[in-house]
């Protein structure tokens, strides 16, 4: 089985539809954030739909269904959602409703953020090795009996490999192939549609359960074109001006 491994679309069509049409694979999962921060939710989440609906919530997600939460959010991301609500038709927030904490696939699971407590949408960045937030992640999984947990939240790809007494290792990830040995791993996979590694590429990964490889990839997409409808529907120019530049 080869997973398509999404997070951090963004309301990113442009990206979006260049991570699906470059790749070959057996189902796809999404990591949340299908929208919010870009110009266009409602033609990403119609995508979404089109390729099975599956995703973990994230906190744009949820900012959509619990505007109180909103309070938490940068104005950037607060505008984002709202330009959300004002696109998305009435089905579309009926189906994200229904998205899990976290969805588990045999020995694998696929969370937006962190495990303990997934709605906290808890940020753990790659160097933090040490985060209570991850370790309590480990011991969640330990109890679901699982052995990789695909994230995204923070925009950054990264892997994190528990070595054992609570001894954490941190991988930086650049495109390429990592074979899993039986540790416990939590792997990001960065975000399609808003990277933040300043490498301005959409990124993903590809799981591969028979070989147990995960493949980090990036692919080159429109940005002038993701841009220019940002900036035709009125959200912030940083918005625009951040997707040149990857952060």
């Amino acid at each position: 089985m080869k997973y398509l491994i999404l997070s951090d679309i963004h309301s990113n069509i442009q990206a979006l539809n260049k991570v699906v049409d470059n790749e070959k694979y057996d189902r796809i999962i999404f990591l949340g954030d299908i929208i919010g921060y870009g110009a266009d939710p409602f033609l990403c989440y119609k995508k979404f739909l089109e390729l099975g609906g599956e995703s973990a919530m994230g906190n744009h997600e949820y900012g959509v269904l619990n505007p109180l939460s909103l309070m938490n959010f940068s104005e950037n991301a607060r505008l984002g959602v709202l330009h959300t609500i004002k696109n998305l038709p009435e089905e579309y927030v009926n189906h994200m409703r229904n998205l899990p904490e976290y969805i588990q696939l045999d020995d694998c699971i696929f969370c937006h953020s962190m495990l303990d407590q997934p709605l906290d949408f808890s940020y753990v960045f790659p160097e933090d090795k040490d985060s209570i937030f991850l370790l309590a992640s480990y011991r969640r999984m330990s109890e679901l009996g699982a052995k990789i947990m695909f994230t995204g939240h923070t925009h950054k790809p990264c892997i994190f490999k528990m070595t054992g007494n609570e001894g954490v290792e941190i991988y930086p990830s650049k495109d390429g192939d990592i074979y899993l040995d039986d540790k416990l791993y939590i792997i990001n996979v960065g975000s399609v549609g808003q990277s933040r590694n300043s490498i301005p590429k959409a990124h993903y990964a590809v799981y591969d359960t028979d070989e147990r490889k995960v493949s980090f990839k990036s692919v080159d997409y429109n940005i002038r074109e993701a841009a220019g409808r940002i900036e035709e529907e009125g959200l912030p120019e940083l918005l625009a001006k951040r997707l040149y530049l990857g952060i």
